[in-house]
């Protein structure tokens, strides 16, 4: 088990390599470890199928006395039927608009469309739904992102945390030091961004502002539950880039483009699935993205089951290779 990182990190690692994940909403699983942002840092299960992953969630969810942000309410053993013995009759369904947007891939689209056929053939009832704000998501994200980055790194001076640079002639040149060669550029970049963000004279005009859009946001998840049960989507918007491809594009450019689809369950705080459905034209895994409301995990797993076998998507041994 790893964290999302934030903004959907690992449901895009997961489509690029053929593993399938589940991130579980904050509420069942303890955070520990290594703290980003604090408010959309979610764990992420990674394993071969559904059924690894239900196994290990029932092992590490449940209420933890050190984490306040873990929910009280026991939680219920998640226990799957077989796949054949499912049924997703009147299964209500929703295909965000806003993620049809510029630059998905014909493969991806294809992908989309061909599992939300193979849903309404098996009985569920699908419906073009809108989150009107979704554009707004990643520039929303990278304020409170940065904001939180500065807060959260302010520890690593060298004296009780993480790296110590080799420089003794004055705590200020210990702390500038240690900082310099312990955090790369990206690192940095956000650090001086939050600062900047988090001054008087901004902190209404950015940070303030990026609250009310996040909550914006999560207050349109509310108003489609109202209409489905769940969403599916993309995952990303094209298969894995060659590196020379990737290399292009600066971290930001990158995270605006590859966690369009993704990071918005961050924000909202809802749980994810991502399973994979098919290997494109050259090879390349293509996969799809559920998301429910809170505390639905029971039925997002139940239903990316269902997809699992009805897609069968061609499994790696790693054995003899």
């Amino acid at each position: 088990m790893d964290q999302q990182k934030t903004h959907g990190i690992l449901k895009k690692m997961m489509t690029f390599i053929l593993l399938e994940e589940v991130v579980v909403e904050v509420q069942w699983l303890l955070q520990q470890g290594h703290v980003l942002v604090n408010s959309m840092d979610v764990p992420g299960i990674l394993t071969r199928n559904i059924d690894d992953c239900v196994q290990i969630l029932n092992v590490i969810a449940g209420h933890d006395h050190n984490d306040s942000t873990t929910c009280p309410k026991p939680h219920r053993k998640i226990v799957l039927p077989p796949a054949k013995q499912m049924s997703i009759k009147n299964l209500k369904v929703g295909i965000p608009k806003e993620y049809c947007c510029e630059g998905i891939s014909n493969e991806i689209l294809d992908t989309w469309n061909e599992v939300a056929n193979l849903l309404e053939d098996s009985g569920a009832d699908i419906k073009e739904v809108s989150l009107p704000h979704t554009e707004y998501s990643i520039v929303c994200y990278s304020i409170l992102n940065q904001c939180e980055v500065q807060s959260n790194m302010a520890r690593y001076d060298g004296i009780e945390f993480g790296y110590r640079a080799n420089e003794n002639s004055s705590v200020e040149k210990l702390f500038t030091q240690t900082r310099s060669e312990g955090f790369n550029e990206v690192v940095r970049n956000r650090i001086l961004a939050g600062n900047y963000f988090l001054l008087t004279r901004n902190y209404e005009k950015y940070f303030s502002k990026a609250m009310k859009v996040r909550r914006t946001i999560v207050n349109d998840f509310y108003k489609v539950w109202e209409e489905v049960q769940i969403l599916l989507t993309p995952t990303t918007l094209t298969t894995a880039p060659l590196y020379s491809e990737f290399i292009k594009k600066t971290n930001r450019d990158q995270c605006a483009y590859q966690d369009y689809c993704t990071q918005s369950a961050n924000m909202a705080g809802i749980p994810a699935v991502t399973i994979p459905i098919k290997l494109s034209r050259v090879g390349m895994p293509i996969s799809l993205q559920l998301m429910g409301r809170n505390l639905s995990e029971p039925m997002l797993l139940a239903v990316a089951k269902f997809i699992e076998h009805a897609v069968q998507f061609p499994k790696y041994s790693l054995g003899n290779s």
